[in-house]
């Protein structure tokens, strides 16, 4: 056994003697996530690899191991918003500049601008140039888009002027007018003048100094360029609470130097006050300040004590069934009041009021009443507040309206209810203007046989708004609805008892006139729909920021008017609205203008109207009146211009209507302007559309020409607007039918073939324009403070007899204020998101 463990032993000597000769002594080298832990010397490998150590993943770069560099996945992208049409996009993750320019949204150039873009304002190509019309004998040339008249050059090809020559014609060397001049900029010190038209240099400007003073440096009175420092005030004298010290320099006194403060002692009464440095007093003493004496006690001063002359004692008066002795000074009383003893006085016989049995105190001569023999509880009185009845007279000046009599039995002219503080009985009195606050008319006569044919003749009446006057009116029924409504609307003419007519001023911005319409609104139970429609519109011409034909007229040559009250023959008739009507003087327009004018309207539904077929007429004849839907209202007639012939306004009117459905793409909109007033028609559709006429998008469209060749459309007849429809139903509640996006579809005859064009080919002139009204006409204050304005004219009594005799008015219950400022808000709403958002 031993020798097997020596055995042993000699074997695993040798084993390690064997493997000790040649051993490496490992230098091992730290694993990595390629290589496990690595002998530097032998290359022996140990271990197992580290795991790769990945940094996050960027917007440009994927995850990457930090140790090898091994990548894994894609890189996250950039997210990018605010891209512009000159700014790349902002990355939220990283913050670099990415993306893509959006583009430019440009408006398309004009004659006198390059395209801009309605982002960033940067400007594209040139303006395409004034589009001249031929100059001929008689007539400027002028430019079809931007109506820019050109002097009428006749056969002289004028070339402009200079700064030195004068326009020279280049074929003839004849001149006119005088050079332009040099017109000098870049007048600043040290520089040459330069003209901003020719370049040419002129004289070398100097400083020209201007003396330094004790508080400023020398400065150049040309570009007040400064040399030098102040000179410092000289000052002389000391300064004390009287004096301050004064540069001898300059007089300045307001400085460090200022003088002492007084030190005042206080007034008394009747000693001034005195300054204790210096012995300054005050002008005068100031005086007591004397309670007035009452009847206990003398005047005193409030101030001092002092008093003077005696107390006032109390003045008595003697004891009375209504209070004790008492004094009326301080009220101070003595013992009680007596009882009273009424003894008959007299007998009341009841008139008008009560009658009554009078008792009389024998103590004090207080009246007692007892009511008896009631006969009637009102008094009849006229105007002036007298009583047909009992011939008492009241102060018509204490009387307030409280109701307007509908069918009464007991009428009188223009009768109302009024109560007075001077009777408890109700007053039955003519109602004036002065009593409801606006104005009131009388239509007397059987209106009756008035129809929509001749005109009939009835007495007139007119009292509102300082204005009174009574002549004759010529009247008819006015629209072709309203004579199959049971209140009428009523054309007015006015004319002397010699047959003259009577022009009268009724609203200043109207100026004289003696046509008028009262639109009795059948269908507009608010009665504000029309007459705010029209000024509205007003307001949206007047917000164009430049002056033309339409500028500061009523309402823009749209419908204007106010609020009245109507009686025939003593009744009631109703609230209305007194109107201007379709007329040339809407617009400005007289019969001897020296250009051809006309006013034609759209008074169906068909293709003519929707300039979608030529206008047919007898191109031989003498007169045109209208045809198959149109309407001549007006057309002037200056003999010796179109020596009354109107068949030129439907020849006019027709260049128009075959321009628009023959032309379409860059023909429509180089060549429109030829033909019409295209920002004029973008007012009046956009207003059209805004306020839901929809049945004025083809129809009841007012088109005029100042020239006889430029056409616009303007608005008219608007009673079914603002969710109601023509008839009173309040039917568009939703606010989205016929909103400005139904022009997208061209082939519906309803809608006006320009407008439809104008949208497809103006569309960023259109959005410009209504983002410029959404600042100031198409605001809910603009709105809001119109409406209301309309309301507050119409005194509830009012409303309140209208409701009495039109019970079949549409719509009355939900036809108000509210129902329309909703309906605005919703519109504009809609508007906004259409135009707004696409844009």
């Amino acid at each position: 056994m031993k020798k097997i463990i020596t055995l042993i032993f000699i074997l695993g000597a040798m084993v390690i003697l064997l493997c000790s000769c040649g051993e490496c002594e490992h230098s091992w080298v730290a694993p990595t996530c390629t290589n496990p832990s690595t002998c530097s010397l032998c290359g022996e490998q140990s271990g197992s690899t580290m795991p790769h150590q990945y940094s996050a993943a960027t917007c440009t770069l994927p995850k990457t191991c930090t140790m090898c560099n091994e990548v894994k996945g894609e890189p996250l992208g950039h997210t990018v918003e605010g891209a512009t049409c000159v700014r790349l996009g902002i990355c939220t993750t990283c913050g670099e500049s990415a993306g893509e320019l959006t583009g430019h949204r440009s408006t398309p150039a004009t004659c006198t601008e390059p395209s801009r873009c309605t982002v960033c304002k940067a400007e594209t190509g040139e303006p395409f140039g004034h589009i001249l019309t031929e100059p001929t004998c008689t007539q400027d040339s002028y430019c079809t888009a931007c109506r820019e008249v050109q002097p009428n050059t006749r056969r002289h090809n004028m070339q402009s002027a200079t700064c030195t020559t004068a326009p020279t014609c280049a074929d003839c060397g004849i001149t006119q007018g005088a050079a332009l001049g040099h017109s000098w900029a870049g007048t600043t010190c040290m520089t040459n003048k330069t003209c901003t038209r020719c370049d040419e240099k002129g004289a070398y400007i100097d400083h020209v100094w201007i003396s330094a003073t004790c508080t400023a440096e020398a400065y150049c009175g040309i570009c007040n360029a400064k040399s030098g420092a102040p000179l410092g005030h000289t000052w002389q004298g000391g300064a004390s609470c009287r004096e301050p010290s004064v540069c001898t320099v300059c007089g300045d006194t307001t400085t460090e130097t200022e003088f002492l403060a007084h030190r005042w002692i206080f007034a008394g009464c009747t000693r001034p006050g005195y300054c204790a440095y210096c012995q300054l007093t005050q002008a005068q003493a100031p005086g007591h300040v004397m309670a007035d004496a009452t009847c206990d006690s003398p005047a005193i001063c409030t101030q001092c004590s002092y008093k003077t002359g005696t107390a006032l004692g109390h003045l008595w008066v003697d004891v009375s069934c209504a209070a004790p002795k008492h004094c009326t000074r301080c009220e101070k009383t003595e013992g009680v009041a007596l009882e009273h003893k009424f003894e008959f006085y007299e007998r009341i016989e009841p008139k008008c009021n009560e009658g009554a049995i009078v008792d009389k105190c024998k103590n004090c001569g207080e009246e007692q009443r007892t009511v008896i023999f009631p006969v009637l509880d009102h008094h009849v009185c006229d105007e002036k507040g007298v009583c047909s009845n009992c011939g008492t007279k009241y102060d018509v000046t204490k009387m307030k309206l409280t109701s307007i009599t509908v069918n009464s039995s007991q009428e009188v002219l223009n009768q109302g209810i009024f109560l007075s503080s001077e009777t408890s009985a109700k007053i039955f009195k003519p109602i004036s203007s002065a009593d409801l606050g606006i104005p009131v008319v009388e239509l007397n006569g059987n209106l009756s046989n008035v129809s929509t044919g001749s005109y009939i003749n009835v007495p007139f009446v007119y009292d509102g708004d300082g204005l009174s006057f009574e002549c004759v009116a010529s009247i008819r029924i006015q629209g072709a609805s309203s004579a199959g409504y049971p209140k009428k609307n009523y054309s007015v003419k006015l004319y002397d008892a010699d047959g003259s007519k009577h022009k009268v001023k009724i609203v200043a911005d109207w100026g004289k006139q003696f046509k008028y319409c009262l639109k009795a609104n059948w269908v507009d139970y608010s009665q504000a729909r029309n007459v705010v429609s029209g000024q509205l519109y007003g307001d949206i011409i007047d917000a164009r920021g430049f002056v033309d034909e339409l500028t500061n007229l009523p309402s823009g040559g749209a419908i204007d008017g106010f609020p009245c009250v109507v009686f025939n023959n003593g009744q009631f008739l109703g609230l209305y609205t007194f109107n201007i009507p379709k007329d040339k003087w809407m617009f400005d327009m007289d019969d001897s203008d020296e250009k051809n004018q006309a006013i034609v309207m759209a008074i169906t539904w068909n293709e003519e109207v929707a300039m979608r077929k030529e206008i047919s007429y007898n191109p031989y004849g003498s007169t045109w009146t209208g045809s198959s839907g149109w309407e001549l209202e007006f057309a002037s007639n200056e003999e010796s211009l179109v020596d009354n012939n109107t068949v030129w306004v439907a020849e006019s009117l027709n260049n128009l209507v075959r321009f628009v459905m023959n032309n379409s793409g860059d023909e429509f909109v180089n060549g429109i302007h030829q033909y019409a007033d295209v920002d004029k028609c973008i007012d009046s559709m956009l207003y059209t559309f805004f306020i839901c006429a929809d049945d004025n998008i083809s129809k009841n469209i007012l088109w005029a020409t100042y020239d006889g060749v430029h056409w616009f459309s303007s608005v008219y007849d608007m009673d079914g607007t603002w969710g109601m429809q023509w008839n009173g139903n309040l039917t568009f509640k939703d606010a989205n039918t016929h909103l400005i996006n139904v022009l997208e579809n061209h082939d519906n005859y309803k809608y006006n073939l320009l407008w439809e064009k104008l949208y497809l080919y103006f569309y960023d002139r259109i959005v410009a324009r209504y983002l410029e009204l959404r600042g100031t006409v198409l605001t809910m204050e603009h709105i809001t403070e119109r409406f209301e304005a309309f309301f507050d004219q119409i005194p509830d009594v009012v409303r309140e007899a209208e409701k009495k005799k039109w019970t079949g008015v549409p719509s009355q219950a939900t036809n108000n204020l509210a129902q329309i400022l909703d309906y605005a808000q919703k519109r504009l709403d809609k508007m906004d998101a259409i135009l707004v958002y696409k844009n």
